[in-house]
């Protein structure tokens, strides 16, 4: 237990968000489906917690920082993932307002940062679209999964470090 947290945990987060954000591409391009609004946040997310995991392999100096970052990443992540899944639940008549289906970009040129991300987290039918879907999960619910999985391997090794005494590197 003790090597599989402490040698092989980080390599095992850059493995996973590396599948993750070769899949991305992977449906994006070669597919050629179109991403909405709550898509791009958990893209970026993914793809942030790619980079921060693989920049906490290579510097080993301060990786409390990094799985900071990395949680936060996750958070956010999990946080639009679980906002469409919540979206796709919901009926037509019961489907809000919001701006999935505004530009990405254009969102926020118009509104400030806080405001153009509350507004996309309203939602609208277009990401609560079934477009793809693997072992009878979609996008959006394997999106959780990953995010679930990431808090959860970073609160296990916390819970490991602290519980038998090791130091925290």
């Amino acid at each position: 237990m003790k090597v599989l947290f402490e040698k092989y945990f980080n390599l095992s987060i850059v493995i996973a968000s590396g599948l993750v954000v070769v899949a991305q591409f992977y449906l994006e391009i070669i597919l050629g489906l179109e991403p909405c609004n709550l898509c791009i946040i958990q893209k970026y997310s993914a793809q942030f917690v790619f980079f921060i995991s693989l920049l906490n392999l290579i510097i080993k100096k301060i990786r409390l920082l990094f799985y900071s970052l990395i949680s936060v990443g996750s958070i956010l992540g999990l946080a639009a993932s679980g906002r469409q899944i919540f979206l796709q639940g919901l009926s037509n008549e019961n489907m809000p307002d919001g701006l999935c289906d505004m530009p990405f970009e254009v969102v926020f040129q118009i509104y400030p940062f806080f405001d153009a991300i509350g507004k996309i987290f309203i939602g609208s039918s277009k990401c609560a679209e079934e477009v793809w879907s693997l072992l009878g999960l979609n996008i959006a619910e394997w999106s959780f999964i990953f995010f679930s999985s990431m808090l959860l391997g970073l609160l296990l090794r916390y819970l490991f470090i602290n519980n038998l005494g090791h130091k925290y590197n």
